[in-house]
């Protein structure tokens, strides 16, 4: 695996677990033929082509390089896939509980790093998938891609469950089903022989080519500094106000809360004012989080700091599993009080961060970080946890992600899955974490937190629904009052 991938393994600590969460809601057809055991058999027809789920870390001797995946020969899906009970009424707070409670327990290093917990009765005879998984694994773009071959883009019959693989398109897949076969763990000479050769191609070809990509970029970002858009008030890192997301996470107990909104209403909102999904996105979660400190009487007058991932991905990387991701911290305006001027400046705003990435591509953090020796990628680690904890009011924020999912309906055995949500890990520079994925014409954000720290996530929650409505209305009087000067510059 890259640094960058054994990072989610060396940060893991018992207050801050790194896995990410992917949550299905089956609809009622696929919730009526669920059992565990053809559960069991799904998951066992799929693992042939999601090797992912079949892998375990090893280390590698004296830490030479990072550690390796191997297929585990002993994978237990007794132990990987799961059930519980949602508890009475089964409503969206008791699932959220559940979820939460799940998410609140590590994963065993020594298996494979993913569970996958089925829950049943929610919302009175519906199953819900909880796959837990290690971020080392796969960021948003590989998780996605994860799901699309782990569910069907099409109805298939619960016959081809029966004790063989789902057919495909692709014989060769289907040829050699998993059928439970895995590989022995390699000598210690094997692993050190081979972090031998892997440390070497780093120092010698990939971290100067590396370094001869950032001095490029940094050369020309001199003899051409990025424009700034936003001419608002703007914090960093170090001068963010202090919000209750501030902060390391205080304990391991975790908080699962999400909220759905109609895809198309924001698309209607974003034709409306000239603004894309993302914009409206910042803009209504700024909204949510003005609400929720003004309740607790924390609203800072500056803007909060936000960190908002985004994909570095190339063409050429885009099958490959594990973590292609950098950061852009973000002045989130929540000081802004009306819903239009909040939106027009998150637009502004990631309109300056999509041209920072662009600029800086191949010269991220993330790109040193891949190829560094695990010694320099854990004191980095080290270090700036340990600066954050010396600080107990250490200005954190929140990440807002923002992923386009699936277009169409995905199909669990015996009918569609009916929505889908996604959560990130939740970091010590980041209290709060925001995904935001859209789904079959919905948009969902998924809020995880540390449930010491942000007690009342349901309230943020209800918040997001309120932020958007506030914006849709005002966007449809301001499209309002802009339609005659738009007639006039037509004709």
């Amino acid at each position: 695996m890259t640094g960058y991938d054994a990072a989610f393994l060396y940060d893991e600590k018992p207050d801050e677990p790194q896995h990410t969460l992917k949550v299905s809601i089956w609809g009622p057809e696929a919730s009526a033929a669920y059992t565990l055991a053809r559960t069991r058999t799904f998951i066992r027809s799929r693992l042939h082509r999601l090797e992912l789920l079949r892998w375990r870390a090893v280390r590698v001797p004296l830490d030479l390089y990072h550690p390796v995946w191997i297929e585990d020969r002993d994978l237990d899906l007794g132990h990987h896939v799961r059930r519980r009970a949602v508890p009475r009424p089964g409503g969206r707070d008791e699932l959220c509980e559940e979820i939460s409670d799940i998410a609140s327990r590590p994963l065993d290093p020594k298996r494979p790093l993913w569970e996958l917990w089925m829950l049943e009765g929610y919302e009175g005879d519906k199953v819900v998938a909880v796959l837990k998984m290690s971020h080392a694994l796969a960021d948003g773009a590989a998780s996605k891609r994860l799901l699309e071959m782990l569910y069907a883009d099409q109805p298939f019959e619960l016959e081809d469950l029966d004790e063989r693989a789902h057919p495909t398109d692709d014989p060769q897949l289907d040829a050699h089903p998993w059928a439970g076969e895995g590989e022995a763990p390699p000598s210690g000479w094997t692993l050190f022989k081979d972090a031998a050769r892997d440390r070497a191609r780093a120092v010698t070809l990939e971290l100067p080519r590396v370094g001869r990509t950032t001095r490029a970029v940094q050369r020309a970002l001199h003899n051409s500094p990025i424009a700034r858009l936003y001419h608002g008030r703007r914090i960093s890192l170090l001068n963010s106000p202090p919000t209750p997301f501030s902060g390391p996470p205080p304990s391991a107990k975790r908080a699962f809360h999400f909220a759905t909104i109609p895809l198309g209403e924001v698309c209607e909102v974003g034709r409306a004012l000239d603004c894309t999904v993302t914009d409206v996105v910042l803009a209504t979660v700024a909204g949510a989080l003005r609400r929720y400190l003004g309740h607790h009487r924390a609203l800072p007058g500056l803007p909060i700091l936000a960190h908002m991932p985004a994909s570095i991905r190339t063409a050429e990387e885009a099958g490959e599993w594990g973590n292609r991701i950098t950061a852009r911290p973000l002045s989130l305006p929540t000081h802004i009080a009306d819903p239009v001027e909040r939106l027009r400046a998150s637009s502004e705003i990631v309109r300056e961060a999509k041209e920072d990435l662009r600029r800086r591509q191949g010269a991220n953090v993330e790109d040193w970080l891949r190829w560094l020796p695990p010694y320099a990628a854990k004191g980095i680690g080290t270090l700036a946890r340990t600066f954050v904890r010396m600080r107990p009011h250490f200005p954190g924020g929140i990440t807002v992600t923002s992923v386009r999912g699936p277009e169409r309906a995905l199909h669990a055995p015996g009918g569609p899955v009916e929505n889908l949500i996604s959560v990130g890990h939740v970091k010590y520079v980041a209290g709060l974490n925001c995904t935001v994925w859209s789904y079959d014409g919905k948009l969902n954000f998924g809020l995880y937190a540390c449930a010491d720290a942000v007690p009342d996530l349901a309230l943020l929650s209800d918040l997001i629904a309120r932020s958007f409505e506030d914006l849709r209305k005002a966007a449809e009087k301001e499209s309002t009052r802009l339609e005659p000067s738009r007639s006039r510059n037509t004709t």
